[in-house]
């Protein structure tokens, strides 16, 4: 029994690197592993408008998606980025979803303000993070075509974080933002708070083959 997978790449997608795919068996252990040095953060305002006179923790989950999408738009005059070269778009629908998962997660909803402030630097954010782990799309959703795992390192207020984000490669060739992750950081080591969320295994790399004409 051929228990390999082959990746699939569609033109425009984020190049697959063979020394990031599936470097990781699990997100803590990526979390573990890529603490990126703390010396060079990127700061984020807390004291944006949108956020004035209001007690998020009262909001619905509507409430809240509707609202992370009015602090994106505020705040940013695109929706598609640059990494490296990389075009990465963000739309209503991976604002969504990464509100859906933070908002199911206990350990990701008590950052649920650092969350909404993330949207209003999001060009920034994903402008200046490191691409430092990929994987299969092992759900077999056909839209997807793999995943890029992105770490940047963020201080709110008085807070350190380390920020993962994930970044979807569909199948039409284009790269889009779906969800983010927060790890308080203490005394220079992160707090681990990933918690059951989606994509939290990473497929091992045995479990694949692909196209030299799509490795970097």
């Amino acid at each position: 029994m051929n228990n390999e997978k082959e990746i699939k790449y569609t033109k425009g997608n984020i190049p697959i690197d063979k020394e990031l795919l599936n470097k990781y068996s699990n997100v803590r252990e990526m979390i573990a592993k890529e603490q990126r040095n703390i010396d060079n953060l990127i700061k984020l305002d807390s004291n944006i408008n949108e956020l004035k006179d209001i007690d998020i923790y009262k909001l619905t989950i509507e409430e809240t998606k509707d609202l992370a999408i009015k602090i994106f738009n505020n705040h940013n005059s695109n929706k598609v980025f640059e990494n490296k070269d990389n075009k990465i778009i963000v739309n209503n629908s991976g604002i969504r979803e990464s509100v859906q998962k933070t908002f199911h997660n206990y350990s990701q909803k008590k950052f649920l303000k650092e969350h909404l402030l993330i949207f209003s630097e999001l060009v920034n954010i994903i402008e200046h993070s490191e691409l430092v782990a990929q994987s299969i799309e092992n759900k077999g959703r056909e839209k997807y075509n793999s995943w890029n795992y992105y770490f940047n390192n963020l201080k709110i207020d008085d807070k350190e974080f380390l920020l993962e984000i994930e970044i979807a490669n569909m199948h039409n060739g284009e790269n889009h933002f779906r969800m983010k992750r927060l790890e308080l950081i203490e005394n220079k080591k992160t707090v681990a708070q990933t918690g059951n969320t989606a994509n939290s295994n990473i497929t091992p790399a045995y479990e694949l083959t692909v196209s030299k004409d799509n490795i970097t």
